[in-house]
């Protein structure tokens, strides 16, 4: 799970920005084009942290945050919401979401934050498994 993000995206350009953006500062990345398919590579996966646009045909951002809260994915894996909507501080949002990104942004900005996560993220102690 070190350093790896999971993307979640409809557009294929923002998708392909970010990967390669973050793979070029040493990120493991994993993309999802709708909450579906992000769904399903929680199933088996867990990130450092997922960046999740809220605005998706289908599935919107909140709703998988939901799906993943009642089919319990993801549960330690912090969230980061993008969108271009203006009132993103207003928005109720469950406990994993961390931080939210208006777009557009600079990406050094988008960067500084996910090491912080990072940072946070690896000072952790290891959960206890049964």
């Amino acid at each position: 799970m070190q350093n790896s993000i999971l993307i979640v995206d409809d557009s294929e350009d923002t998708l392909e920005v970010f990967q390669s953006t973050l793979e070029e500062e040493g990120f493991l990345v994993m993309a999802a084009k709708n909450g579906d398919e992000a769904l399903e590579i929680l199933k088996s996966q867990d990130f450092t942290i997922m960046l999740l646009d809220i605005n998706m045909p289908g599935k919107t951002g909140l709703e998988v945050l939901e799906e993943m809260k009642s089919r319990g994915l993801g549960q330690n894996t912090p969230v980061m919401l993008v969108s271009a909507v203006d009132n993103l501080g207003s928005m109720k949002v469950p406990s994993n979401v961390i931080d939210t990104l208006k777009k557009p942004f600079f990406y050094p900005e988008l960067i500084h934050k996910l090491k912080s996560v990072h940072k946070f993220s690896s000072k952790r102690a290891p959960e206890a498994t049964l």
